[in-house]
């Protein structure tokens, strides 16, 4: 970083714009006119919030790169249908049901038993609609009633769907999420900014296609023909356009899902890629006060606001680095074993810092066998002046046996008069 001196009038200034902003303004704090950030090589300053947690994540590498109250549990409200689909997704890919299942709609999914004034799909008793129109349903318009019919066909209740929910951020490693109902009107489910963000990335990890299918649509089609009952029959193409507001106004925004109950407030859950590098962002428990237009438009003012100072300050590289070798293995039934990373050889960096990054691969020189695949065996390392940013791990790409006797004397016999001569041992970089 570069160090640069200011006027102690200049200082004042400066934070007192940064430290004590209008009250009812939402937007960045400003340097004093004339003056940019840029000009004095100062990271641009995240945005005021007017929600009350709020985390902003890399997609790739999982960094968190801004964090307000990130571990505050709110009702996610909406936010849950996600967890919902995901275990969908899960029951497809278990092959119980598929996406062009037809499931007949029961009535309790229906208006007038659910909430006056929760958003709906507008599904009616008898109804014939196949699993992906209600996910559609779920994910673009929000609609309540797809997600207990989603629920009812699959687990037969809420409550039993809801353990399937645990059971699925469990399996995840998220302690912090737990869901009693499917649809998200009940304030008894809770998540906090943090694991949300890490949940919404494993989400888009396990089901890639589902941005594609469900989260990017602008709009549904629903009720269609072949969605007619004894006493409905659909008139003319009904559209229900996507409650998420940045799809149509937030340039790369694809996805994710947005959420309000009066216990929550104003949730977002969005993502946006640019040029290859990808941001998930989540704010939990805005408010309408002090909103010119209301909650909504606040909350959609916030996500924008995020991403692009995501954007403006760090960018995911996948720099070189020397070619990783097979490892050496002992006693093994092959003496190389490959090795491969166990997620992308990529990190995240200030804009800033792109000059001065450093990569390291850390490796053994040799192993014993057994190997498993997939065991850890060494890494590369990210870091800056120093400073590590991001450690990604190499791990074995196909299981190493024990070998035979003769395998085990040989190799015995190579590494005593190798020890012997001062063959070199340990751990290499690269």
């Amino acid at each position: 970083m570069r160090l640069f001196t200011l006027s102690a009038a200049f200082v004042a200034a400066f934070l007192a714009l940064s430290l004590f902003p209008a009250a009812a303004d939402s937007s960045s704090p400003t340097l004093p006119a004339g003056i940019s950030a840029a000009a004095l090589d100062l990271p641009e300053m995240p945005p005021v919030l007017n929600a009350k947690a709020a985390v902003v994540m890399d997609a790739t590498t999982g960094t968190i790169v801004y964090a307000k109250n990130p571990d505050l549990a709110i009702p996610p409200a909406s936010l849950t249908k996600l967890v919902t689909l995901d275990v969908v997704y899960n029951e497809i890919a278990a092959g119980r049901i598929s996406k062009d299942t037809i499931v007949t709609i029961n009535k309790h999914d229906c208006s007038p038993y659910i909430p006056y004034g929760s958003s709906i799909m507008y599904l009616r008793p008898d109804m014939h609609v196949s699993i992906m129109d209600l996910m559609r349903g779920a994910a673009v318009v929000s609609g309540c009633d797809a997600a207990f019919a989603l629920a009812r066909a699959i687990s037969g209740s809420y409550s039993a769907f809801a353990d399937l929910m645990n059971q699925a951020v469990d399996k995840l490693g998220l302690t912090q999420l737990h869901f009693v109902e499917p649809s998200g009107l009940s304030g008894r489910n809770t998540i906090t900014a943090r694991e949300y963000a890490y949940f919404c990335r494993d989400y888009m990890e396990l089901h890639p296609e589902a941005i594609g299918e469900l989260h990017s649509l602008r709009y549904i089609v629903f009720p269609k023909p072949e969605n007619a009952t004894p006493d409905y029959t659909p008139k003319g193409r009904i559209v229900q356009y996507n409650v998420n507001s940045l799809i149509f106004r937030y340039p790369g925004c694809d996805g994710l899902k947005t959420g309000f109950i009066n216990e929550s407030g104003y949730n977002l859950a969005a993502t946006a890629e640019r040029n290859g590098t990808r941001f998930i962002i989540v704010t939990l428990g805005g408010s309408g006060a002090g909103a010119v237009y209301g909650g909504s438009v606040q909350r959609s003012h916030d996500g924008a606001a995020l991403l692009d100072w995501a954007f403006a300050s760090y960018v995911t590289l996948e720099p070189k680095t020397a070619p990783i070798s097979p490892v050496r293995t002992w006693y093994g039934d092959r003496e190389r074993l490959d090795l491969q990373p166990a997620t992308p050889l990529a990190v995240t960096v200030p804009k800033s810092d792109t000059g001065a990054l450093e990569v390291r691969v850390d490796l053994p020189r040799s192993l014993v066998a057994p190997v498993e695949k997939g065991a850890r065996v060494g890494e590369v390392v990210y870091s800056v002046n120093g400073t590590v940013l991001h450690r990604v791990d190499l791990v074995a790409a196909e299981t190493v046996e024990r070998g035979n006797i003769f395998i085990v004397i040989r190799d015995a016999v190579e590494r005593f008069f190798g020890r012997l001569f001062g063959s070199p041992s340990g751990t290499r970089a690269a």
